[in-house]
């Protein structure tokens, strides 16, 4: 009876101290395994950088609709002429093309998030690869956009055009500023960047 008793003390300390042990790296409960614990620091960032972009494709979305309607406000009187030109056709057919992007873009960042997902969960959906392609070809339009309302919106200024005058123009214009300021600190990160990649690649 007493060497029982032993071997039983001795088998439930083998069982405590197994437990102990972290589980088997890509086994359920463990690092990578179905079940394992998600980093809380990380998913938290990953899910307000999500929102953030949704917050910001909503306010971009709402922009874009005012100064469509502001475009359909300055053609339907016929008085003002002076806001007749090139540009102003431009960034009409411009806003037409890149506020359905938006929306869908919008829907697709609310899903991710709804779903505890990030961009980067689609990168091999073929359908998602495509869009993105067409995002980024509407993109470089975009960029053109951004100077052409600024110079449009600034000449409307400079001539007095009164029959433009309303609040869209304005947030319209601070809107294409802003889009241009961020547009020139990417252009200038990136210059910056290119001395320490060719450093990088000489080592």
């Amino acid at each position: 009876m007493p060497r029982k008793s032993k071997n039983t003390k001795s088998l439930s300390k083998t069982l405590k101290s197994l437990k102990n042990l972290s589980p088997i790296p890509g086994t359920p409960g463990g690092p990578g395994g179905v079940g394992s614990p998600v980093n809380p620091i990380s998913a938290s960032s990953k899910s307000a950088g999500m929102l953030f972009a949704i917050f910001l494709g909503l306010l971009g979305l709402i922009i874009n609709i005012y100064a469509l309607v502001w475009i359909f406000k300055l053609e339907e009187i016929p008085e003002c002429k002076c806001s007749e030109s090139w540009m102003r056709t431009y960034i009409k057919y411009y806003l037409h093309a890149s506020i359905p992007i938006m929306i869908i873009t919008t829907l697709i960042n609310m899903y991710l998030y709804s779903n505890s997902l990030t961009q980067a969960d689609l990168a091999n959906n073929s359908l998602f690869t495509a869009y993105r392609i067409f995002v980024g070809f509407v993109g470089l339009f975009g960029f053109a956009n951004i100077v052409i309302a600024i110079v449009f919106i600034n000449k409307l200024k400079e001539i007095n055009c009164e029959c433009s005058e309303d609040i869209k123009r304005e947030i319209y214009f601070i809107y294409n500023i802003i889009g241009a300021l961020f547009v020139g600190l990417a252009v200038l990160f990136s210059l910056m960047a290119l001395p320490i990649a060719f450093l990088m690649m000489r080592k």
